[in-house]
């Protein structure tokens, strides 16, 4: 078995309050990167894009639970992530065959494989969260993306959700005193995420009146509060994830930010939202 164990409890320390240059430094440089990608490369493109960073985030996941000398493991999971969203791009109607495939793999890998066999259900339960929560949540951005106005929807999401995060970190620094939840994140506040909520609904409208003249009034405010909430919730999720393998940021590649699965768990509970809220309104 190649799980991590015996990791100790990281404690956080609540920190000061200073907001970090860096931080903002950092989203102003990649934004307009990131834009670019998203408006003016051709679909494949986008797609081997979202897909390398699927791949990549995938993998500081399993960093969480696995030793970067463990390969074999975690090469099995990124495989099925690969194959999971590669169907969703070119054969969405197979998403369940591939699931299925998948798991069984899975299991029958973690069948001939094991060394401690009360570790065998952790293990698989381990290299399916993998494939199912992030390739499957986040590949709903190739599907939004194939959407009437796609481009623009694409756009929405990450402002949504980026905004509510921008808006949570800073109100939250200025302002918060109630945690939100300290068990899973102690810097989280009450404050904070009625910041980030806040910040929501004012990208939607900046989406509104700028480049997705379409959405209603009543688009933008479902949209706030479905994007602004779970999208929070998604973010807890992964400090939750995070705290039960006791490390504060997935990686260190995002200077001032962290990993890319620091950056993607809110789009991955927002994405396919907002993809099947366009899919059963519009």
């Amino acid at each position: 078995m190649n799980i991590k164990a015996g990791k100790d409890v990281l404690v956080w320390s609540p920190g000061d309050r200073t907001i970090k240059p860096s931080r903002l430094l950092t989203a102003i440089i990649l934004l307009p990167i990131l834009f670019c990608i998203i408006w003016f490369l051709p679909s494949f493109f986008f797609f081997l894009f979202i897909l390398l960073l699927i791949l990549r985030v995938q993998y500081e996941f399993y960093l969480l639970y696995y030793e970067p000398t463990h390969k074999k493991s975690m090469g099995l999971g990124l495989f099925f992530g690969l194959l999971l969203a590669g169907t969703i791009y070119f054969q969405p109607s197979l998403v369940g065959m591939v699931l299925v495939l998948s798991l069984m793999g899975i299991f029958l890998y973690t069948l001939f494989s094991f060394e401690d066999i009360q570790l065998t259900f952790t293990e698989s339960a381990i290299l399916f969260l993998g494939v199912a929560y992030l390739s499957g949540f986040v590949s709903h951005l190739f599907l939004i993306r194939d959407l009437p106005e796609g481009k623009g929807l694409i756009i929405l999401v990450l402002l949504m959700t980026w905004g509510a995060d921008a808006g949570a970190y800073y109100v939250g620094r200025a302002m918060g005193k109630m945690k939100l939840s300290p068990r899973v994140s102690p810097n989280k506040t009450i404050a904070g995420a009625v910041g980030g909520l806040s910040s929501t609904f004012v990208f939607g409208l900046v989406a509104k009146f700028t480049f997705l003249s379409f959405l209603s009034s009543m688009d933008v405010i479902a949209l706030s509060l479905l994007l602004g909430i779970f999208g929070q919730l998604g973010d807890l999720t992964e400090s939750m994830l995070k705290r039960a393998a006791g490390v504060k940021d997935s990686s260190s590649i995002i200077p001032a930010h962290g990993g890319l699965f620091d950056k993607l768990d809110s789009i991955a509970f927002a994405a396919p939202l907002l993809y099947y809220y366009m899919v059963l309104v519009h």
